[in-house]
């Protein structure tokens, strides 16, 4: 099966998170290092959530730490500036309206990624500056989802391994007036460009999220990105036609197959 080589597209994946803090100050890096490693919460017996193979990237030039000040840089507190897709909860205004300032941390790679460390990495160290510096609000960037620090806390705790999709992708309802599109938001953080459906009519807001999400999933764990993929979602089968872009998401065309 003929392949979309992603080396034809220049390689990059960014994985970001921003920590809304009450302060104006960040952690030491050797107190992050001390919470993700020796003082990890999520760490179970025998099974450590941060070892020496993610613990390297303390010290790789693609990671970046900068603490932001509200006063300098309003904009990024503002709810309302969000993308459509993101709803806040009652306790994250809360929390963003209590901040005065927020740390990024950042890893983006241009050169091809062999592994997904990066992806245990990043949330466990926006999960110990939250601890730290009494965090209020973590933001996912790249997939877009804003959580309390506690509700980010749960996520890491549900299972020891963070590098699943489901903690790192979402599919989102872009509407118009009167048709939408789904898009993923996350993929990228793998170094998979993002998926986007054709237009569909309003009604099939469901279906074309549940098929787009599935085709996300199997794309999460494949080496390449193949022209089509067959999907099966409320006891029906589709065939997705992806062509590539050369930047921008990859278009997805929807087909339902008939069955014999």
């Amino acid at each position: 099966m003929f392949l979309f080589n992603r080396s034809k597209r220049k390689y990059f994946a960014a994985c970001e998170y921003w920590v809304y803090l009450p302060g104006e100050e960040m952690p030491e890096q050797d107190a992050i290092m001390t919470r993700m490693i020796a003082q990890n919460p999520h760490s179970r017996s025998g099974h450590s959530a941060i070892g020496a193979k993610e613990g390297i990237l303390f010290s790789d030039i693609r990671l970046h730490l900068g603490l932001v000040l509200r006063s300098k840089n309003t904009h990024v507190f503002r709810p309302d500036l969000f993308q459509d897709c993101i709803e806040p909860s009652a306790a994250v205004l809360e929390g963003l309206s209590k901040a005065h300032s927020l740390l990024k941390a950042r890893y983006v790679s241009e050169e091809p990624l062999t592994d997904d460390r990066h992806l245990q990495f990043m949330p466990h160290m926006a999960d110990a500056v939250a601890e730290l510096a009494r965090g209020l609000v973590v933001y996912d960037v790249v997939a877009e989802r804003l959580f309390t620090s506690d509700e980010f806390m749960k996520l890491l705790s549900e299972d020891l391994s963070v590098t699943r999709f489901d903690a790192h992708v979402r599919t989102v309802w872009q509407k118009d007036v009167h048709s939408g599109h789904a898009e993923t938001k996350g993929l990228v953080k793998k170094g998979i460009p993002e998926l986007c459906t054709d237009d569909a009519h309003l009604d099939q807001q469901v279906l074309v999220c549940e098929v787009l999400t599935e085709a996300a999933k199997q794309l999460w764990d494949l080496p390449d990105i193949p022209p089509d993929l067959q999907i099966s979602a409320f006891e029906d089968h589709f065939r997705l036609e992806i062509s590539p872009t050369r930047t921008g998401p990859f278009r997805v065309r929807i087909l339902r197959m008939m069955q014999p």
